[in-house]
């Protein structure tokens, strides 16, 4: 019995813009695949914002304001990518047949709720505690108190909140960014395939690549936006911000980390409506599909191109089949998870690196990975959708421009070294001026006075950075016209009074010794380099994606790939990259025993480490793309006219009667 073919028009109506009955004929203007690609934009804009640029950017603040080491505030990343792990390939496969708009939008709701979830933390917590030396509310002690208990404040009831309280908070950041990477599904696997079957062929790479602009230039503002807001002290809702005694330049401040997360909710509902309008194929669909052509990887087409394939649970394991025997595919998967590796660590510690290895606060290294951000990851992804476009470059060369790029970007690993000079730390780099060597910040000099690593207020005196008045050994300090003085340090003594061995009263300088270098500059446009030569192979990646798997392969196709570059790449990015970090950590934060973030990082070693990561990814994922280039077989010429009518085509018989299939 010959089953009954879609009905891909029912009725006029079916491809009418508009919200249910409400489809009046002013809003068909916006019935195009150019507006539906303007409001994939915005939408990529605020994910971009809030997932690559805010979140990564404000790790920073959560690791001080939460005490979470670098390879736990990476997992708060990475746990965007659980949630698109979850639903990637179950909404790519079944989202093909299904309405592909209604589902977008859906995505989009849950990512405002994601925003909301996110910013729970602080909306419903407690205020920020820090440790400082002059007395203030939600303050803790870091002066001198000879008496003989190097345990500081851990009897008091002010730390007995803390692990709790933070476990309930880390929870649901995770699970806001869970619900992030959930509601991003569906846009990055049926809304990219919606696309693509949507225009023209030589169109596809074109406007996926403005997609992924969009994208880059949301991340570029979520940096400069997130680092302006920490800026702000964080519980500027609750408290007065003149009676704060920090300052942004201040080891422990904590930013507003919280306000750019409720932005992107309200960017999102603004994208809701105008995703839900559209129908669920443009008008453009069944002229586009007449010009198509195939070029799939050879074998596996005359499967995919039954009738009813793709429709049932039962297809559902053969279609994967399919994917994982087609070599091609498989190595550019491999390619892409190698190269998000990078992408995700990057993307999250970028700004943290410029602040550690340049002596500069969060907001002015946000602001500059937005500045590069805009002109390198969206430059890039345009210059790789441009040149594919501009060449008409088949399967085969879109892969060789990939492989190209990444070796490109190999030969510019070393940039990585580039890092100011390290103050020398008393007790560790140096020893304190009334010891002969080295013996750590608990020194004969301090070891009554209770000193602990809870809280960073370095001091600054003859270029030795001390890591807090209490290591100094001062016993009272004093602020004139906003200038703090510390008094009675007997870890510090002037070359005078070291004859008479008497305390010194010498100026100590809160805060570090030296600030930034010229060679952050230096790093900077070189990152801008390398940043541009990665992002360009984003749109060309995708493209080869949909080129080398056949028609209904595409949405699943992408989505076993976005599984298993989030699997590979994007969640243990970076989480690998910040244990690389805080392997390099000298001092950490200790609190009442518990280990909580690191305060000074070895400069050297992390540029070592970090460079030796990048240079071994990208050279991998080079002879990736060239394996995938070189395994790659081209459909046979009889197939590249792609009509409506292939399904019932007997493919066996088209070798031996070309001028029947031609009739046909």
């Amino acid at each position: 019995m010959k089953e009954k073919e879609p009905n891909l028009e029912e009725n006029e109506a079916d491809e009418k813009y508009g919200c249910l009955t409400f489809k009046p004929g002013c809003l068909q203007r916006m019935n195009n695949i150019r507006c539906h690609v303007l409001w994939q934009c915005v939408f990529c804009f605020f994910e971009g914002f809030i997932v690559n640029g805010v979140i990564n950017v404000v790790l920073v603040a959560l690791e001080k304001r939460y005490s979470l080491p670098s390879s736990k505030s990476g997992l708060i990343a990475s746990a965007n990518d659980f949630g698109s792990i979850i639903c990637s390939v179950l909404v790519g496969y079944f989202g093909e047949q299904r309405h592909k708009p209604k589902l977008m939008g859906t995505g989009v709701l849950i990512m405002a709720a994601g925003c909301f979830v996110f910013s729970l933390p602080h909306l419903i917590g407690e205020n920020y505690r820090y440790t400082l030396s002059a007395g203030a509310d939600n303050v803790t002690q870091n002066m001198c108190a000879v008496s003989g208990n190097e345990t500081g404040n851990c009897g008091s009831t002010e730390s007995d909140y803390v692990p709790e309280s933070y476990t309930a908070s880390y929870a649901l950041l995770m699970l806001g960014n869970v619900l992030l990477g959930i509601g991003a599904s569906p846009m990055f696997t049926i809304g990219l395939s919606y696309i693509d079957e949507n225009c023209k062929a030589k169109l596809t790479a074109f406007y996926i690549s403005w997609t992924f602009c969009a994208a880059a230039v949301g991340v570029a503002i979520g940096y400069v936006v997130g680092g302006q807001t920490l800026s702000i002290f964080v519980d500027i809702n609750n408290v007065d911000p003149a009676s704060v005694p920090l300052t942004p330049a201040d080891p422990q401040w904590v930013g507003a980390w919280w306000i750019s997360p409720l932005i992107a909710l309200i960017g999102f509902f603004v994208v809701i409506l105008p995703l839900y309008g559209y129908p669920r194929r443009l008008p453009s669909y069944k002229e586009v599909q007449k010009q198509r052509a195939v070029e799939a990887h050879a074998g596996g087409d005359e499967i995919t191109a039954q009738a009813n394939f793709g429709k049932s649970w039962r297809d559902f394991p053969k279609s994967v089949w399919l994917l994982i025997t087609n070599p091609t595919y498989v190595l550019i998967c491999c390619g892409a998870a190698v190269e998000a590796l990078i992408i995700g660590g990057m993307a999250t510690f970028g700004a943290k690196l410029i602040q550690e290895k340049f002596n500069v606060d969060i907001t002015w290294a946000g602001t500059v990975m937005g500045i590069i951000t805009i002109p390198g990851s969206g430059g890039g992804m345009l210059l790789g959708g441009y040149l594919v476009k501009k060449f008409k470059l088949k399967c085969r060369g879109i892969i060789r421009v990939c492989a190209g790029f990444m070796l490109a970007a190999f030969c510019f690993g070393p940039f990585m070294l580039a890092h100011c000079p390290s103050d020398p730390l008393a007790g560790l780099d140096h020893p304190y001026t009334v010891e002969k060597s080295t013996s750590g910040l608990v020194s004969s000099c301090n070891t009554d006075c209770g000193c602990t690593t809870e809280g960073f207020e370095p001091v600054c005196v003859e270029d030795i950075v001390y890591f807090s008045p209490c290591h100094a050994g001062c016993l009272s300090s004093d602020t004139q016209n906003g200038v703090k003085s510390y008094f009675n340090c007997s870890c510090v003594y002037s070359a005078t009074a070291n004859m008479t061995n008497e305390y010194s009263d010498l100026s100590m300088i809160p805060g570090l010794c030296t600030g930034k270098c010229d060679w952050v500059w230096v790093f900077c446009v070189l990152f801008l380099v390398v940043m541009i030569l990665t992002f360009a192979t984003m749109s060309p990646g995708v493209t080869a994606l949909f080129r080398c798997v056949p028609d209904k392969q595409r949405s699943v196709g992408i989505g076993v790939n976005l599984l298993f570059v989030r699997l590979v790449g994007t969640t243990p990015g970076p989480i690998l990259l910040g244990a690389i970090i805080d392997s390099t950590c000298t001092i950490w934060q200790d609190t009442c025993g518990t280990q909580g973030s690191c305060w000074l990082y070895d400069k050297g070693t992390m540029g070592v480490r970090i460079m030796l990561w990048f240079m071994i990814l990208k050279m991998c994922g080079f002879l990736l793309f060239v394996l995938a280039s070189v395994v790659y077989k081209p459909p046979a010429e009889e197939s590249v006219d792609h009509t409506v009518t292939v399904a019932h085509v007997n493919i066996s018989n088209t070798a031996n009667d070309k001028t029947e299939f031609t009739r046909l």
